[in-house]
């Protein structure tokens, strides 16, 4: 059943619980309860993802020993170098495609997926090559012969060289799946490769006596299960991002390019603090101390998933929020994520610091050569998390709504420039326990240098959270706008005479005003019959926003419901059934649909 209105005739009851306030995102069912699912999902798909490091390092440590441990701690710069390329496709597709749904425009999602692939295929191809055949001298740029490491270090890329090219696709295609709601083959992807990873490196040491050339090869093989189940599911499931040559378009290349880059800084920051602290650990420690370094950096691979999955949720909401231009709820998504992120990962930093020793007995039995000083380095390590987090997440942030400027500061700050200077200064002063704390130190004066920054822009001390957002100029503008939430009929009606009334107050004409409150209680409405399940808890978010022209803009959390789909389908049909729906869609200028983060996002674009 439809719900037809007549603004005239019907007497409409006062709000009861939608909001006119512009500021009610901050507290939005909708905008909370789909962060939370998706920064649980992206915790769960990194933690599973990061596991076959973890895998690796315990193995490697037991069965093969500290000079394979070591050789594999110093091949991870190169590791780091590749993912810097994954990033920028990864980060810059997945950010374009957020942006491009958030506005209503699938086919152009599209074009950004498809243009990446498409540049991607040569690319890895030559990269894989060139490792596998070159990782000999690779292996000597890395200092493995310093720290008499070279024959496994070599034999450890070459095994991993296939690996490496298909690690610049596998980030990109997680992140699609989950912007499409396609988030259980992701997962089932990262279960099969963890499943790969787990009985392939006990093989490897236990039977077939591969060393680390036989390390690599599991890894690659990982990486091929994991790639072969979500392209298994991706075909069983297809979304709206799908791959299409006639798509790929050399202009997508451009914002691929734009977004992907602080990424690919931010990493290239990552990869040379790796490098700089490998090398202080080589002349102001031993053995041990770099080994205590890979046992860290192993047991990261379960705190750096929780950081980069609140991030990862973020980075994508943001980009969401901003194709939509919605300020408040990118308010409310700053607000909602610094306060989760401080509370997820302040708790992750006591468990690991009271859970250190238990910890580092899975790299290194107590009482051997080694232990205690890994047990400190941890302790010490795991302090700087929840700063970590909070840095981490502004910086994702700042790259979801596209203020560059703010991207790079921050990652130079976090990545590079404080914990050089620091693992350098302390490092030869105290040795590898100076090293160890530079990392919380790192952040404490990036955290304080931001607000420094933003509070003498803004000639404010200390800023408030507003002054964090840092709007880039294409959301800094004020435009009229004004929002409600509803999760009844009684609501719905309510927010369509506010829409109304709104309109009027903007000068709109009266057959514009009563146009809007018609969508709004008819679309709602139905939302309401048909999408709403009992037991299930439902809300629908209502905006009206005047750019170029009014747009009226309504969300909700019910099953996939695209009314153009519909009405296409149901052309030869009754042209009186649904009477509401042909309406609006007939007398709206464009109505575009599309679903992601596992809401419903239609876009009505008013005449």
């Amino acid at each position: 059943m439809n719900y037809l209105w007549n603004q005239q005739k019907r007497t409409l009851p006062s709000p009861t619980g939608s909001h006119g306030d512009e500021t009610m995102n901050k507290d939005s069912f909708l905008l909370r309860a789909s962060f939370r699912s998706f920064m649980k999902k992206m915790v769960l798909n990194n933690l599973m993802a990061f596991m076959g490091s973890i895998v690796n390092g315990i193995v490697i440590s037991r069965y093969l020993g500290l000079t394979a441990m070591a050789a594999f701690q110093l091949t991870l710069p190169l590791v780091f170098v590749i993912m810097i390329i994954s990033q920028i496709v990864s980060l810059g597709v997945q950010n374009n495609c957020a942006k491009s749904i958030g506005a209503g425009h699938q086919d152009e999602a599209a074009g950004f997926y498809s243009t990446a692939i498409a540049c991607c295929l040569p690319l890895a191809a030559l990269m894989g090559f060139a490792i596998f055949y070159g990782a000999g001298p690779l292996a000597l740029l890395l200092g493995a012969d310093g720290a008499g490491a070279w024959p496994e270090a070599a034999d450890y890329l070459r095994g991993l060289a296939p690996g490496l090219a298909l690690l610049v696709f596998l980030p990109m295609q997680v992140a699609i799946f989950f912007l499409e709601g396609l988030s259980k083959y992701a997962l089932w992807a990262i279960v099969m490769q963890t499943m790969l990873n787990v009985v392939g490196a006990l093989a490897n040491v236990l039977w077939a006596g591969g060393g680390m050339f036989g390390m690599g090869v599991v890894m690659s093989l990982c990486y091929l299960g994991s790639l072969c189940v979500m392209a298994a599911g991706g075909h069983r499931e297809q979304g709206c991002i799908c791959f299409s040559l006639k798509q790929a378009k050399l202009r997508h290349l451009l914002p691929i390019l734009k977004i992907g880059l602080p990424s690919a800084a931010d990493r290239f920051y990552k990869t040379a603090q790796m490098y700089i602290i490998n090398l202080m650990l080589v002349f102001s420690g031993s053995a041990t101390s770099i080994a205590a370094f890979a046992d860290l950096n192993a047991l990261n691979n379960i705190f750096n998933p929780i950081v980069s999955g609140v991030s990862a949720a973020v980075l994508t909401m943001a980009g969401v929020l901003a194709g939509e231009k919605d300020k408040e709820s990118l308010h409310g998504l700053l607000h909602l994520s610094l306060r989760e992120a401080l509370v997820v990962e302040g708790l992750t930093a006591l468990l690991a610091f009271l859970a250190a020793p238990l910890l580092i007995a899975l790299f290194v039995n107590p009482g051997q050569e080694g232990y205690e000083e890994a047990v400190t380095a941890l302790r010490i390590f795991v302090l700087y998390l929840p700063l970590h987090g909070l840095n981490n997440l502004l910086q994702k942030y700042y790259l979801g709504i596209q203020s560059l400027k703010m991207t790079y500061l921050t990652s130079a700050l976090d990545n590079f420039l404080y914990i050089c200077l620091l693992a350098v200064v302390l490092g030869r002063a105290f040795g590898p326990l100076g090293i160890w704390w530079s990392f919380l130190l790192a952040e404490v004066l990036t955290l304080l240098t931001l607000l420094i920054i933003i509070g003498w822009q803004k000639k404010k001390w200390p800023p408030g959270l507003s002054d964090l957002m840092c709007l880039p100029p294409s959301l800094a503008g004020d435009i009229a706008a004004r929002s409600w939430s509803a999760g009844s009929m009684e609501e719905v009606l309510s927010a369509s005479k506010e829409a109304s009334q709104f309109l009027l107050q903007q000068g709109e004409k009266k057959e514009k005003a009563a146009l809007l409150a018609l969508a709004i209680e008819e679309m709602g409405g139905n939302i309401i019959r048909w999408g709403f399940a009992e037991g299930k808890k439902h809300r629908i978010d209502i905006r009206a926003a005047r750019g170029e022209r009014w747009v009226l803009r309504i969300r909700d959390n019910c099953p996939p419901f695209n009314p153009k789909n519909w009405l296409a389908l149901h052309a030869e049909d009754d042209k009186t059934a649904n009477i509401g729906i042909r309406t609006i869609c007939g007398l709206a200028r464009e109505v575009r649909y599309s679903r992601t983060l596992g809401m419903n996002y239609l876009f009505i674009e008013l005449n």
